[in-house]
């Protein structure tokens, strides 16, 4: 007879629950209300004069006439869309002084990303901390859609529409925006280099310390710098809040991967910021995670080589249905998404090596190729029929307890894989 000792969970009981479910809808209500007390003292303004820099700028053409769209994030951290009928240049990580118009904003679009009527008034000399290493990566590539590659890669600056439909027919979309994918890289080799500096200090100076406390207090807070910098997306956001929460489950003994965490972290930050209850690439973070705990809870005894080969492929398969609910196109080449997913976790630190040493360019021809590769691949848009992305969900959450759920979950988003396949073909 044998027997072994669990960890215990973030929360265990009723009641437990209850008091954590109590203490979030309280932040949820002063959150939302201090948002919308913000809300009203913007919109009271008929004019509002502040500095914004231009993160994505493109042409849009209707009714015989052109305009220029703009995404522009102030120095308050509003994001926001404006437009302009001047013969602007382009301004893209440029810093602006703007005359904005908010009187008609609503609640709603002003916690996501509202379209407001403004005025460029003049464009500055000066650059935010973040537009100025945006430059120096660009610096170091000669194509405008390597510059827009890395930093979004590296600092969460938006791509314009061409590079991203290009990315889209590649698959690669969420390599591109921040998130749990990133946040774990980046945790594995801050760590790891803190760590080897650590360790002879701590052997020969002080070795009752505790490493995993000291290093990786420093790593969270250099990764909390790294959230602040990229302006905290949604997505990245999710991932240094599991971050920070997995490290002190680690320190206390309390079970890091397991449903109840994911469900504490995503509960917090609903109630912290509300506006990512809006955000669609928040969701589609949380799902990612969710389907890769589904997945461990299932394969727990399988070898560690088969879980890693195998994980990529449900995680691709498991997202298609949330996927085409809100984005619509599929080409053939995207099936090569898990593979690429898989190269991502060498490419990522390689690249942000070169970068430091001032390198960054050495990959441009192999990446530009293949985007060229992926402009030819036929596409189609499939939405996901909203019945049947509500059924794929409930049949996620049964699967949470029942295995047969889990097959037919599988069944149904290896049928929506077929039906996308024959679109297509």
């Amino acid at each position: 007879m044998s027997f072994r000792l669990s960890k215990p969970t973030l929360l265990e009981g009723r009641r437990e629950w209850h008091a954590f479910f109590g203490l979030a809808l309280a932040l949820l209500l002063l959150s939302t209300g201090w948002h919308f007390h913000r809300y009203t003292q913007f919109v009271s303004q008929k004019k509002m004069w502040t500095e914004a820099d231009v993160l994505v700028q493109y042409t849009k053409r209707a009714k015989g006439r052109s305009y220029e769209v703009l995404k522009l994030e102030t120095k308050e951290g509003l994001r926001l869309y404006t437009t302009s009928r001047e013969d602007l240049k382009n301004l893209q990580g440029r810093s602006v002084s703007v005359l904005l118009f908010p009187a008609k904003v609503t609640f709603f679009d002003y916690l996501s990303i509202p379209y407001i009527p403004s005025v460029i008034v003049r464009v500055n000399a000066g650059k935010s901390a973040r537009m100025k290493l945006y430059e120096r990566i660009g610096s170091q590539h000669e194509s405008k859609w390597m510059k827009e590659l890395y930093g979004a890669l590296f600092l969460a600056v938006p791509i314009s529409k061409t590079l991203r439909e290009r990315v889209t027919m590649l698959g690669v979309n969420h390599l591109l925006a921040l998130s749990g994918f990133h946040m774990g890289l980046l945790w594995f080799i801050l760590y790891g280099l803190l760590s080897a500096l650590y360790r002879p200090l701590q052997q020969r100076l002080f070795p009752w310390r505790h490493r995993l406390l000291d290093v990786g207090a420093v790593t969270v807070i250099l990764l909390g710098c790294y959230l602040l910098l990229t302006d905290m997306p949604p997505s990245l956001l999710r991932a240094y809040a599991m971050v920070v929460v997995g490290w002190l489950a680690l320190l206390f003994g309390i079970e890091l991967l397991s449903f109840t965490f994911l469900a504490v972290c995503v509960v917090m930050l609903a109630a912290l910021f509300p506006s990512l209850l809006l955000s669609v690439g928040f969701w589609l973070s949380v799902f990612g995670v969710f389907f890769i705990y589904l997945f461990l809870k299932w394969t727990e005894e399988w070898p560690k080589w088969l879980v890693f080969s195998v994980l990529n492929i449900w995680v691709y398969l498991a997202m298609l249905p949330i996927v085409h609910l809100f984005f619509g196109t599929f080409a053939l080449s995207q099936l090569l998404s898990p593979l690429w997913t898989i190269l991502f976790t060498l490419f990522y630190p390689l690249a942000m090596g070169l970068h430091l040493l001032g390198l960054g360019g050495m990959a441009d021809g192999m990446l530009l190729s293949l985007l060229h590769w992926a402009q030819g691949a036929s596409a189609v848009s499939v939405q996901t029929p909203l019945w049947f992305a509500l059924l794929f969900v409930l049949l996620s959450f049964a699967a949470l307890r029942w295995r047969f759920a889990l097959y037919l979950q599988m069944g149904s988003a290896g049928l929506f894989f077929v039906y996308l396949v024959e679109q297509v073909a």
